[in-house]
């Protein structure tokens, strides 16, 4: 069986929420009742996100790049970055965040070629543009990046049925959350698979785990295969 691994950026390969640290920050303390009318589901997250993105002063991108730079992800990500680039598994990151911070970010830790679903950001004058290429008119929860339309859309478009594995930590994963084969959670997303009761949901505090999660199913795939050869 082949597999297919998705993953949220902010709180699940990052330690923090890059775009709230950023808003902490920078922003209008305004930023917070739009925060909560996203929280209690009266607005979208992509509504969320453009109201919010209007209420930072004029920046310069040294300011930017430098806040971005003192970002931290979970030390064991890389490498597990690369075990799913050695065994060809497609992995792809879907976030809600800003594709400008996610590169920046990755790019720290000499990760530059990620397949990334994120919203877009233009800085233009010191002010920011969010644009959302990956919205879908048809979302339930009206977020900036269906996460249910990109991973449907990829395995829809794959010759072979693929074992679809997604990591998580918040809301904007709850939708998802029943869409896939393993949901990896922590987190406010590992509540809700627990109270839900999401079908292969999984804790886990670490890549390390799920790595090794991946790796026993490759060797019972082997076993299995030997077994075939010896019959």
């Amino acid at each position: 069986m082949e597999l297919q691994f998705f993953s949220d950026f902010d709180g699940t390969i990052t330690k923090e929420d890059t775009l709230n640290k950023f808003l902490k920050m920078y922003a209008n303390k305004k930023w917070l009742e739009i925060e909560d009318d996203w929280l209690k589901g009266k607005i979208g997250s992509k509504e969320c996100i453009e109201k919010q993105m209007q209420l930072f002063p004029k920046m310069t991108q040294n300011i930017v790049d430098n806040f971005l730079n003192g970002i931290e992800i979970d030390e064991t990500f890389p490498d597990f970055y690369r075990y799913l680039k050695s065994e060809n598994i497609d992995f792809f990151i879907v976030s809600d965040g800003f594709d400008y911070f996610i590169e920046k970010i990755l790019a720290n830790y000499g990760i530059t070629d990620a397949k990334i679903y994120a919203n877009k950001l233009k800085f233009e004058d010191g002010k920011f543009y969010p644009y959302f290429p990956y919205s879908n008119r048809n979302c339930k929860r009206k977020s900036g990046v269906c996460k249910c339309s990109v991973v449907e859309n990829n395995n829809r478009n794959t010759i072979v049925t693929k074992l679809v594995l997604y990591a998580g930590d918040g809301l904007s994963d709850f939708c998802v959350a029943d869409k896939v084969n393993t949901l990896f959670a922590k987190g406010s997303l590992l509540e809700y698979g627990k109270n839900t009761k999401i079908d292969n949901l999984i804790g886990f505090d670490s890549f390390v785990e799920i790595e090794k999660y991946i790796k026993d199913i490759k060797k019972g795939e082997r076993n299995a295969r030997h077994q075939n050869e010896i019959v």
